[in-house]
């Protein structure tokens, strides 16, 4: 796999996996709305797994691939847009298509960002997935 699909799918991951169902209110729940463009999320400790031989450069680079398609549809949420690169890059790698369903709202400010400890810090994918399973925040 090449490394811009592992970081559009890591990144798809780390923005929707901050979702916990038992807070009620939006955008306090987390998940994917688009909040892990701000420097505040990005630097989240998880956050540190994506790009953990050069800081948080790789998951900078990553938002920078996509921006220039968020500058062209300026009407696609990120939330949206990360969702879509991490389906578009699975399909780059030989896997399934993954339909999407569009219509996900950003937050609108780093203060709508859930805080840090949503997600474990440097583990495997592996590992976070089972530690949210654990959790039951899906």
């Amino acid at each position: 796999m090449r490394p811009f699909p592992l970081k559009q799918l890591r990144l798809a991951w780390h923005d929707a996996g901050t979702y916990n169902k038992n807070i009620e209110e939006w955008p306090l729940r987390g998940g994917a709305n688009g909040s892990l463009r701000f420097e505040i999320e990005i630097k989240h400790a998880a956050n540190a797994t994506l790009s953990s031989q050069s800081g948080f450069s790789g998951l900078v680079n990553a938002l920078k691939l996509l921006q220039p398609i968020k500058d062209k549809y300026s009407s696609v949420t990120y939330a949206d847009l990360f969702q879509l690169a991490s389906a578009t890059a699975v399909e780059e790698a030989g896997g399934p298509k993954i339909p999407i369903k569009y219509g996900r709202v950003d937050v609108s400010e780093p203060e709508q960002c859930p805080e840090e400890g949503r997600l474990p810090g440097k583990l495997t994918v592996k590992e976070e997935v089972s530690n949210s399973k654990k959790k039951q925040v899906w």
